[in-house]
């Protein structure tokens, strides 16, 4: 949320005083300028948001385990050999790089606006 209203906050109060003069409702700026212009910040905040979400379902699981030791429910009971607890957190480690990219792609196409082509300055 604190992401959001950082977005909404960019917003210059000329291009608004503008707009108005155009005659526009306080909804379509809302829709036209307010919400396209927080994006790149709601996606910002998706992708620190999954790669967080990875790391507490695990601490989570590891805490659990330590605090309450035998038979509980959750992954956090299971007794695993080292290398297939290495294996599930590389696992997990890929699904998260995974998650990302796909919140990467997903925030490239909708705020394709937000990017500056890849030209050189030279033209």
């Amino acid at each position: 949320m604190v992401n959001v209203a950082t977005g909404l906050a960019t917003m210059e109060p000329e291009l608004e005083d503008v707009l108005r003069a155009l005659g526009a409702k306080k909804l379509d700026i809302m829709l036209k300028v307010g919400i396209p212009r927080t994006q790149p910040y709601l996606f910002a905040s998706f992708k620190v948001a999954i790669t967080l979400a990875f790391i507490g379902a695990v601490m989570s699981e590891y805490h659990r385990r330590q605090c309450r030791p035998g038979p509980s429910d959750g992954a956090g009971r299971i007794e695993l050999p080292d290398a297939t607890v290495f294996a599930c957190l590389l696992g997990l480690a890929i699904e998260g790089i995974a998650m990302y990219a796909v919140f990467a792609y997903v925030e490239s196409y909708f705020t394709r606006w937000a990017f500056r082509s890849s030209m050189s300055a030279g033209g």
